[in-house]
């Protein structure tokens, strides 16, 4: 895998896990089962030029629901902070409709 590249699980960003279990964002921006096609899509937006790839997590070997490698364009917490406020902002939008 080339050093270049940063992953993102969908764990991170997942409002309905702890911190000790993956999430890493705060809950107030955190959402329910964030999608890999969420989080492509919010990638994309911040130019990060993300690839799904078919993974497991490694603490939920059991579920492969894929990661997202993104370029490393800035540090991984402040990748991983914006890309869950696009994706709440996303939810918002669609949830006023």
């Amino acid at each position: 895998m080339p050093e270049k590249k940063y992953v993102l699980w969908p764990i991170y960003f997942d409002r309905q896990k702890t911190k000790k279990e993956g999430r890493r964002v705060t809950k107030d921006i955190a959402v329910p089962n964030a999608s890999i096609e969420e989080i492509v899509k919010a990638a994309r937006k911040m130019g990060l030029n993300p690839q799904k790839e078919e993974k497991a997590y490694p603490g939920r070997w059991w579920k492969k629901e894929g990661q997202v490698l993104v370029d490393k364009k800035e540090k991984k917490t402040e990748i991983i902070r914006k890309v869950a406020e696009i994706i709440k902002q996303g939810r918002d939008i669609k949830n006023t409709k």
